[in-house]
Parts: structure tokens; C-alpha cells; sequence
């Protein structure tokens, strides 16, 4: 039997356009759809590009100051390591320094970089490691006193070569400090002359040496090399040593051109700051106080008054320490002038030299740098 044709075709406009909302809803939806993942997937990038610029910025303040050659010392081969101040990069980016000793000249530095919301979840987190070392400059410390040309000991001045632990240093918590070795009173290659009730002593007392030159001197780094890392150049003379605080904790002021650390005080913030002292020209010190570090002067020093000085003393021309009546100028660790044209080294009055190793060694140690390994020394690391 022939079916007979359906002649009503009311309805199908709204199946039609029932169907076409349903495709033009799905278009829609996958286009939002499509929009929020990128959407997702770029402040997912942008929070992890954050996390690591935190943990790159707290690398470079470490490696810039924040991480002294102290807190390194201080760890313990294949022991825990310390973690060192944090880094804001506004209020939900942080990097998070730490450091850690894995031989006894090598150690690594991470820096985990996080980015939170504003509720304080996490959202990204990264974390970079770099190999460092310490960058010590090469002095080598021979004498009480090294000198070429004349050298004047006269007064009640005293140059020793006896090892000495400044008697701060040995009270508890005691300084870590070397053996002690004697070495001479005086190293010289010219003319000494002992005037009055001067005292020079030592092991030898004297010690003439016709091999000793400007360029062998220091037994190590060049003049220019050590004034090429100071960290403290001079622009004029010195009256008076002070070390001085800043902030809330405290810690010690390295602006100023007279905080040349505090050695003898142990609760001090600057009692473990040591800097590269260098000036240009000749340099004159006097009045009162105390310092630590390496001093070096391109020309002439003269120091006169109560001063006291914990450290390797460089000076290319002559050399004049003078004690005052019943003050005394005292430097610990070795004084060293090497220019033969300027060869007039002179101890009056209650000047003393005294060598010791352990003035030297925690001047040299102290001042020491952090600096990156040259070969495959970063590298990114995975929580």
C-alpha cells in the first residue's frame, strides 16, 4: 500500500533551530573553553617565571654580599646547611636563600623561589643550585715587620715575630686560630737601625734578605691585584676608628669609611666584618680605636695616637707608626713596605708590631668572596 505523503511540517523550524543552539553552544563552549586553559596555562607560566626570577634574585644578593665567607667557614663538610635571608619581590614572590658545604673548598648555594596568592596557597614554586668557592686574596706574612731600604726601630717601640693570639680572642667562645709558628722580628734588605729602648725579637730577631724585592714581597698576589678587590677605598685621612650599626637588628654599617670592623668585640655585628682597606696617595691615621681587615696605602702611612689594627698592613712607600706619651699604636699580624724610593720605615714611641697568625688568617679568611666555580657551576633543580 502507497504511504501517503505528510503534507504538516509544522515543528521542524524549532528542531532546527533547537539543533543549530546546541551546535553554536558547544562553538561557544569550546571557545571559552579553549580561552580559560591558555588563560591557565599563561599565569601558569608567569607564576613560575616569578618563582625562579625570585630564586635568581635571591642567588645574586647572596653572591653579592648577603653570604659572607663567615657563615661559609662556619659549616660543616657533608654536615646541614643554613639558610640566609629571604628576598621579597612584593608581597606573594619570595626567594629563600640557603647554603651548604660539600668539600672543603667547595659549597652550594640553592635559592628556592616561590609565588603564593593572596590567601597564602602556593601556586609555583623553583628552585636553582650554583657551585661556589672562596676567592681569598694571596698574601703571605713573613716578618713582624718587612721592609726594604732603612728601617728605624727606636722608642720604647717593639717589633716582634713571636706568634700572638690577641688575648680577646682566646676568652670563651675562643677564636679559631692556626698553630702558632714565630717567624722574624724584622725582614729586611737594606739598613736597620735599633735606637733607644726599642725591642725587636723574634725567630731570628733579624733577618737580613738581599733576594727580598717589591715584586716578591707579598709572596703571592701583585699590589694591583689586592687593590683591584678592596672593598673600602679611602678619600681622605682617617681621624679615629669607630664600628657602627645600622637598622632593626642591627647590623654593621659598611658605608662609613671609618668602621673598620670591631676585633675585640665578639657581640658586636661587626666583629666578623673584615674589609680590603685601600687609598691612593699618602694616608695618615690618628686618634682612637680599633680595626681589622687588610689595609693597603699606595704611598706613604703615618699613624699616630691609640690605634689598633688586627691584619696584614701593605704600604708602598714609608712607614711611620707613632705611640703618643702613654698611647700606643699596636697592629697585629705584620706590616709590609716595599717601595725602595720611599725607604724610610719608622716605629717611635710606643709603637708595636706584633705578628700573629691568627690576626692574619682571619683577615684574610674574613675578606674573602663567594664567587661561582668557572665550569658547570648552575644548574636548575627539581622539588
Amino acid at each position: 500500500m502507497q504511504a501517503s505523503r505528510v503534507s504538516n511540517e509544522r515543528g521542524m523550524a524549532l528542531a532546527v533551530a533547537v539543533f543549530a543552539l546546541v551546535v553554536i553552544g558547544a562553538l561557544v563552549a569550546g571557545t571559552f573553553f579553549a580561552g580559560r586553559l591558555e588563560q591557565q596555562s599563561g599565569e601558569n607560566t608567569l607564576f613560575a617565571t616569578q618563582a625562579s626570577e625570585a630564586a635568581e634574585a635571591a642567588m645574586a644578593q647572596s653572591l653579592g654580599g648577603g653570604l659572607t665567607s663567615t657563615t661559609m667557614l662556619a659549616l660543616v663538610a657533608g654536615g646541614s646547611g643554613t639558610t640566609l635571608s629571604s628576598v621579597s619581590l612584593g608581597g606573594s614572590v619570595t626567594g629563600t636563600p640557603s647554603v651548604r658545604r660539600l668539600t672543603s673548598s667547595v659549597w652550594l648555594l640553592q635559592a628556592l623561589g616561590e609565588r603564593d596568592d593572596a590567601g597564602g596557597a602556593l601556586l609555583a614554586r623553583r628552585s636553582v643550585g650554583q657551585l661556589i668557592r672562596l676567592n681569598q686574596v694571596n698574601v703571605k706574612v713573613r716578618a713582624g715587620l718587612t721592609a726594604i731600604g732603612k728601617v728605624t726601630v727606636s722608642g720604647n717601640s717593639t717589633v716582634s715575630g713571636v706568634d700572638a693570639t690577641p688575648s680577646e680572642w682566646t676568652t670563651s667562645p675562643p677564636v679559631d686560630c692556626p698553630t702558632p709558628g714565630d717567624v722574624a722580628g724584622v725582614r729586611y734588605n737594606g739598613q736597620l737601625t735599633q735606637q733607644g729602648s726599642a725591642v725587636i725579637k723574634g725567630s731570628p730577631n733579624r733577618q737580613q734578605d738581599n733576594t727580598l724585592s717589591a715584586g716578591n714581597m707579598l709572596g703571592g698576589s701583585s699590589f694591583d691585584q689586592l687593590k683591584a678587590v678592596a672593598t673600602l677605598t679611602l678619600t681622605g685621612n682617617i681621624s679615629g676608628l669607630a664600628a657602627q650599626t645600622t637598622g632593626n637588628p642591627p647590623v654593621c654599617d659598611t658605608s662609613l669609611q671609618n668602621n673598620w670592623g670591631a676585633p675585640t668585640v665578639k657581640t658586636s655585628p661587626c666583629f666578623n666584618y673584615f674589609p680590603i682597606i685601600y687609598h691612593l696617595g699618602d694616608l695618615s691615621i690618628s686618634g682612637t680605636g680599633e680595626g681589622q681587615g687588610i689595609l693597603l696605602v699606595e704611598g706613604n702611612l703615618n699613624v699616630q695616637g691609640r690605634i689598633d689594627f688586627y691584619g696584614p698592613v701593605i704600604v708602598t712607600g714609608g712607614v711611620n707608626i707613632r705611640g703618643t706619651g702613654s698611647d700606643d699604636v699596636k697592629f697585629y699580624g705584620g706590616v709590609m713596605a716595599q717601595d725602595v724610593t720611599l725607604d724610610d720605615s719608622k716605629l717611635t714611641g710606643n709603637a708595636t708590631v706584633n705578628y700573629s697568625s691568627c690576626a692574619i688568617r682571619r683577615a684574610l679568611q674574613g675578606s674573602a668572596t663567594p664567587i661561582p666555580l668557572t665550569e658547570r657551576s648552575w644548574v636548575q633543580l627539581y622539588n
